[in-house]
């Protein structure tokens, strides 16, 4: 599928100033782990399907770092404490696979209809309502790491639906999720990436709204060079491939109260950028099944 030619110009003026992207963490490549065939893991929130995954495949609260810069970056795991994230693919099936195991001292997963009303609507989500008063991870794939924004190169583009989320995915993933069903919210006009055929979530958490404890996490996402809100028939997914580099990074958004306030935003890179721009990405290599 072509790319708008006024975009395809303004992205080789940006590899003029941007040699072959750089990623952000200048030389570290992350581990994907390769599931076989007869390991994939059952999106069910138990995690007991990465227990034969080396730990060097796993990051910790030591590889996140705090993006607002009027909060402080002091880590407190009494406070939020990420203890584990992973990320697996599988190559027939073609999938990227997301554990999260973290703690969280106030979860809230609630939500009114009205507020259901308003992520749903594309101009409200694009106000901010996606993120007010709910705990989130948010992950940023740029599949064939070309390094595009998530959001149009011109703010005021015409084919701004279009474009967000086009060509780097950015998907806000509630965790838990919001009512006990509502999961994931991508940045743009796309909703039918929460189609089974393309996504999935299993977690497991016991306690209620507002209460403290460990949630344990899990989800599969479809790779795309080019998603386009109008349906799978118009995209590309992406062909995951041994050994390739992809871009990806992620945030986790801890909201202590319901309100408007923004919520700490602890990023692998350390900045909010991630949310933004593929070339603020991280590398992650597809790594071989292990023996």
């Amino acid at each position: 599928m072509m790319k708008p030619v006024k975009l395809v110009i303004l992205l080789v003026g940006l590899f003029i100033a941007l040699p072959a992207f750089a990623h952000e963490l200048d030389g570290v490549v992350y581990k994907i782990y390769q599931f076989s065939d007869s390991n994939v893991p059952a999106m069910d929130g138990d995690l007991k399907d990465w227990d034969h995954v080396p730990a060097e495949y796993f990051l910790d609260d030591r590889h996140h770092r705090q993006a607002n810069q009027e909060m402080s970056d002091r880590y407190d795991p009494a406070d939020l404490n990420i203890k584990r994230v992973g990320v697996g693919w599988n190559d027939r099936l073609n999938r990227l696979y997301f554990m999260v195991e973290i703690y969280d001292n106030v979860h809230l997963f609630r939500k009114t209809p009205e507020d259901i009303k308003k992520l749903e609507n594309y101009q409200g989500g694009l106000a901010g309502d996606y993120v007010h008063g709910s705990d989130i991870f948010e992950v940023v794939i740029d599949a064939d790491h070309g390094g595009e924004r998530v959001t149009p190169l011109e703010e005021d583009d015409p084919e701004d639906r279009r474009l967000r989320s086009a060509y780097t995915q950015n998907y806000h993933l509630y965790i838990p999720p919001v009512n006990g069903s509502y999961w994931l919210w991508m940045w743009g006009a796309a909703k039918w990436p929460v189609d089974p055929n393309y996504s999935d979530v299993g977690w497991r958490y016991e306690g209620e709204h507002g209460s403290g404890g460990t949630v344990t996490y899990e989800c599969c996402l479809t790779p795309f060079d080019d998603l386009h809100p109008d349906g799978p028939e118009l995209s590309k997914v992406h062909d995951l491939t041994e050994g390739a580099i992809i871009g990806l990074s992620w945030a986790f958004l801890d909201a202590d109260t319901s309100s408007r306030d923004q919520v700490r935003f602890w990023s692998l890179t350390g900045s909010n950028q991630m949310a933004i721009r593929g070339d603020a990405l991280v590398d992650f290599k597809l790594m071989p099944t292990i023996p």
